[in-house]
């Protein structure tokens, strides 16, 4: 018995130090960082990866559709003759200041993609500084650039975050919220760490790289919503002299026609600071290929195949007949054995998510040229071919993310678009600064505001030229233009939408 009672405490012993050592394992967690990256080319890897995140169809719908033009007076989801619409109920919800658990999805995609960003920088910074990896410093300059690009995105969003700058344990992976103005300052160091150690330009076989100037602009952009939520005139005064340290680079400045800023031609052109680059890849559908899906969202629907019969079509007569012949004029090739026409091609169509509103065009005053710059008009001959815009209840389909034919193809997928994504322009710095000389005061010596007056007019001023300005004879042909769908009966008339 009394052997027995010692074997039996024996192996309690055992079995006790065994659960133990099972439980209490360092976590691997904790032993990656050493091993994640141990070469440059493996760090380049991983930064790229990080810049795949933007490009990803939830970071575009959901960052800057559903959650930013959408939520404005400017842009609307298009009607039930786009297939898009049927599941965006969603963003329906969210245009209304519904937000429920129902619509989580648009808020929960924001905030994990974010901190997917936020995790995947930190691992980098942590293991290019651990193996001394071959430029590190710039390596870790453009994973905070980036890291804090998704805090300022966050910010907006939901106020006061938790502040996330190095790989977490197990222990602080429930972090508590910060403040909003710690919040503030957070993302304000990260873009003044950013300036200290990017490149002020990139080869071209980099072009799209965040920069030392990117950085400045983005700082400069911080400190403006920090001065409007903390009302203090030190923050101010921090966003006015980044300003003015971004200007002494001569980096950027406003391109002298306006159209040119969303010309496919002109990507990448003097006045864009930041952008998200995209290309034709054919590699499939979605996240599969290169393409901007934004672009697609933005494309009108096109017209139904039960549309272009008589049996079933949901268009008025004249309607009908005007869609028919104008598709039999414009597209010779693509017409039925009865002479009938065919419906659009796939890769010429889109899903409408991204209207223009009546709002925004009666925003424009008359004989200003940024408006056929901004828009495609209903029954406008554009590109080659008539825009009915069926599917937009406005009538207007967005013409600065607007991809031509002729860069599209017939092998990819509608969605596999070469159109960047534009992300903060030297106009919007302009628009800054002036803001900030208005709220902080600075007088030029006629005592009046130096920069609330000029930086606006220099906005203005490309546009209003002799050159530029529409001319008061071709006021009525602009009239026309706005509304040639009027003439036709394809759409109401302007005083009729209204009501």
């Amino acid at each position: 018995m009394r052997i027995h009672k010692i074997m039996m405490a024996t192996l309690s012993l055992a079995l006790c130090c065994s659960c133990s050592d099972l439980l209490e394992k360092k976590p691997l967690v904790n032993l990656a960082v050493e091993n994640y990256y141990t070469t440059e080319g493996e760090a380049k890897t991983a930064l790229m990866g990080i810049y795949h995140v933007f490009m990803t169809e939830n970071f575009g719908l959901y960052h800057y559709l559903h959650l930013g033009d959408n939520l404005s007076d400017d842009s609307q989801l298009g009607n039930s003759r786009s297939d898009g619409v049927a599941w965006a109920g969603n963003a329906k919800s969210l245009i209304q200041f519904n937000i429920l658990p129902t619509n989580s999805y648009s808020g929960n995609n924001t905030w994990n993609q974010d901190f997917q960003v936020v995790t995947n920088a930190n691992y980098l910074i942590e293991s290019v500084t651990r193996n001394n990896i071959h430029n590190a410093d710039k390596y870790i300059a453009e994973a905070k650039f980036l890291r804090s690009y998704v805090y300022f995105d966050m910010a907006r969003q939901f106020g006061g975050l938790p502040l996330v700058d190095h790989v977490l344990t197990y222990e602080e992976y429930y972090k508590p919220r910060a403040t909003e103005d710690e919040t503030w300052k957070f993302i304000e160091q990260g873009f003044r760490d950013a300036a200290e150690g990017l490149p002020e330009t990139w080869d071209a076989a980099n072009i799209g790289r965040a920069t030392k100037g990117a950085a400045l602009a983005m700082l400069a952009r911080t400190y403006v919503y920090h001065a409007s939520h903390s009302k203090k005139q030190e923050d101010w005064q921090k966003a006015y002299d980044t300003i003015k340290e971004l200007e002494k680079g001569n980096w950027f400045s406003l391109e002298p026609r306006y159209e040119d800023i969303f010309d496919m031609e002109h990507q990448n052109g003097r006045e864009i600071i930041f952008s998200i680059q995209f290309r034709t890849s054919h590699t499939g559908w979605g996240d599969s290929n290169d393409g901007n899906m934004m672009s697609f969202y933005g494309h009108d629907a096109g017209i139904k195949l039960a549309d272009l019969n008589k049996s079933t079509t949901t268009l008025t007569p004249d309607q009908y007949e005007f869609v028919c012949k104008k598709l039999l004029e414009e597209f010779p090739s693509n017409v039925n054995e009865d002479g009938t026409p065919k419906p659009y091609l796939k890769k010429w169509t889109g899903w409408s998510l991204h209207c223009p509103t009546l709002d925004l065009v009666n925003a424009f005053e008359p004989g200003d040229p940024r408006l056929k710059a901004t828009v495609i008009a209903p029954n406008e001959f554009y590109d080659g071919h008539t825009h009915f815009n069926l599917s937009s209840d406005s009538g207007y389909q967005s013409k600065k993310e607007y991809v031509p034919f002729s860069y599209r193809t017939e092998e990819s997928n509608e969605d596999d678009l070469p159109r960047n994504m534009i992300i903060l322009r030297y106009a919007n710095i302009l628009l800054y600064m002036a803001e900030t000389c208005l709220t902080i005061s600075k007088k030029s010596a006629a005592g009046q505001d130096a920069a609330v007056t000029t930086l606006p007019h220099c906005l203005r001023s490309r546009q209003q030229t002799k050159k530029n300005y529409l001319k008061p004879s071709t006021m009525k042909e602009e009239s026309n233009w706005r509304w040639n769908m009027t003439a036709t009966g394809i759409w109401p008339a302007p005083e009729e939408q209204e009501k």
